[in-house]
């Protein structure tokens, strides 16, 4: 698990965690307490959509995972 910074749109994440090597099972959790409105606005989207992003100065996708109600986050996967 590495901490990093992820830009979606105009919200800012400091605190997001990066974990997993490979490319197909890296995910990316942003907690809820960050930024609750993009909180909301991850809520509406469904996990088809793409989610371009900056990821640590890199372009990525990012796809909705599922919500983490224990630790109130969003896990995404990384395209």
């Amino acid at each position: 698990m590495t901490k990093t910074s992820v830009r979606i749109g105009a919200f800012e994440i400091d605190d997001a965690e990066l974990r997993g090597d490979n490319q197909g099972d890296r995910t990316l959790t942003i907690p809820c307490k960050s930024d609750p409105d993009l909180c909301m606005q991850l809520d509406a989207w469904d996990a088809d959509t793409s989610i371009p992003a900056i990821l640590d100065g890199e372009h990525s996708v990012l796809y909705r995972e599922h919500y983490d109600q224990k630790s109130d986050a969003w896990v995404m996967r990384l395209a």
